[in-house]
């Protein structure tokens, strides 16, 4: 909680203005070194009020008051961090500088400038500095010569990528602090820092920021086994960050069968399909646009080999990289049931996956092999299937960016994704009665806690998975 209070300053009629701050261990009441007359404080008070009702609203309000106007930055700026929990005194101070006292803050931006110059005459010795040495491990990543750790693959095209936006991340975040951030710089103080200025100046969404942070400590563990630094703040339980569960969709097991039972092969059927759909479900140029590409006998091929994959998705609970691969050749027989036997890329895992009827009538009609697709290509395919079976409704998916959280309004057809696939698997296999243990057995999760997260149940379920997981433990005295 941050709120502006006043108290009565002597005998006169003026007031002294503080901030007053209750978020985690910090409670407290910053004095902010302005007074102004108990009139004055009324209408301040009273507009500052209106412009928090409207920042929960989303909308805006004008403030043309100077005073008023610096004072409201300065809220908004400590409800961020009290948002994101990284409250302390020292940040609490250098927003009232940067907010109220521009005089103190030109002082620090010297001291900060010399601080620079000495960051550059540092850097411009003949050692490896950090920032050098991030640049060093993303192109060792990229060329092949760094594999993955306990592997001998090369790392993935995705996770080259992701490194490489880390470091556009990082520079940014140096360039707009006007500092070169070096192995003495990695401390918690850093933390708090960059974390707050991704929330702040970047309005990433938290599990943007729980990824920079996760690649930032995989950098900063290889420089270390290196022999490159000593530091290790990183290693503290505080640097760490824990992922938010995003609010995906997943797929029921009548609309399975419903995108099952679709010949999406015949033109007339998908002709009819679209016609059936409202100008606002499908407006006028995208169902023109739809209708054409119908028209052509690859497209709906395309469409027919779509449906397949994701099918075989949504019955086997495999990521992306893994489920595009099945083949023949994965099939096993033992105990008179037949599996796919299956080494996860992305943990190098074997899991078992017991054969149903759709993998075995995908398999016999791509004769053994599925057919190669983009998963860009993929999703497309199938988001139109499920556009055309008039899956339109609204999904109920929350988005957020930096502290505000508001309504998508995207459709149930707009969410589906790759990993919808692995979603509905578990989430479909627990409906059924399947145990957490034998879905984990499939999926290859590392527990069965992060397994419950990745679960899309009702709350009455959840508070039935609860209880079960309860009844396992003695409540005896």
């Amino acid at each position: 909680m941050v709120t502006i209070i006043c108290r009565k300053y002597s005998n006169t009629d003026s007031v002294m203005l503080s901030v007053r701050i209750k978020s985690g261990d910090f409670n407290s009441a910053v004095a902010l070194g302005i007074s102004v007359s108990a009139a004055r404080w009324m209408l301040v008070s009273s507009t500052l009020k209106q412009a928090r009702t409207s920042y929960r609203r989303g909308t805006t309000i004008f403030i043309d008051d100077v005073l008023t106007s610096k004072l409201w930055d300065l809220l908004k700026r400590l409800m961020a961090q009290d948002k994101a929990g990284i409250i302390t005194h020292k940040s609490v101070d250098e927003v009232i500088r940067a907010t109220l006292h521009q005089d103190e803050l030109e002082e620090l931006k010297r001291s900060q400038k010399e601080k620079d110059e000495m960051e550059k005459l540092r850097a411009l010795a003949n050692k490896t500095t950090l920032n050098k040495f991030i640049q060093k491990y993303y192109e060792d990543c990229r060329d092949g010569v760094r594999l993955k750790r306990g592997s001998t693959k090369k790392q993935s095209l995705t996770m080259v990528k992701l490194y490489l936006g880390f470091i556009h991340v990082f520079n940014d975040y140096q360039k707009d602090k006007h500092r070169v951030v070096d192995w003495d710089d990695v401390t918690l103080d850093l933390f708090y820092d960059f974390k707050s200025w991704m929330v702040e100046k970047r309005q990433f969404a938290p599990n943007t920021i729980v990824l920079q942070f996760r690649i930032f400590k995989t950098m900063l563990r290889a420089a270390r086994e290196m022999k490159l630094t000593t530091t290790d703040d990183f290693m503290s339980d505080r640097w760490n960050l824990s992922a938010q569960e995003v609010d995906n969709i997943w797929i029921p097991k009548p609309r399975l069968k419903e995108m099952h039972d679709f010949d999406v092969t015949d033109e007339a059927n998908l002709e009819a399909h679209i016609m059936k759909l409202s100008r606002v479900e499908l407006p006028k140029e995208q169902r023109a646009d739809l209708l054409l590409f119908i028209k052509n006998e690859r497209h709906r091929q395309w469409l027919a080999d779509a449906k397949d994959i994701f099918l075989l998705a949504c019955s086997i609970g495999q990521r992306k990289s893994d489920f595009m691969r099945v083949s023949n050749k994965m099939l096993v027989t033992f105990n008179g049931h037949d599996f796919l036997q299956l080494t996860q890329q992305k943990t190098g895992k074997m899991v078992y996956i017991p054969v149903n009827n759709v993998v075995r009538e995908v398999l016999l009609k791509h004769s053994g092999t599925l057919p190669k697709m983009q998963a860009q290509k993929l999703v497309e395919l199938v988001r139109m299937i499920a556009l055309m079976l008039g899956w339109t409704e609204d999904a109920g998916i929350e988005t957020q960016k930096g502290n505000m959280s508001y309504p998508s309004h995207k459709k149930f057809w707009e969410c589906i994704k790759t990993h919808t696939a692995r979603r509905t698997f578990a989430t479909n296999a627990y409906r059924d009665g399947v145990p957490l243990p034998a879905i984990q057995a499939v999926t290859g999760h590392s527990s069965e806690a992060m397994l419950r997260k990745y679960l899309k149940l009702d709350s009455k379920e959840r508070a039935l998975m609860a209880a079960d997981a309860l009844a396992k433990v003695a409540n005896n005295f």
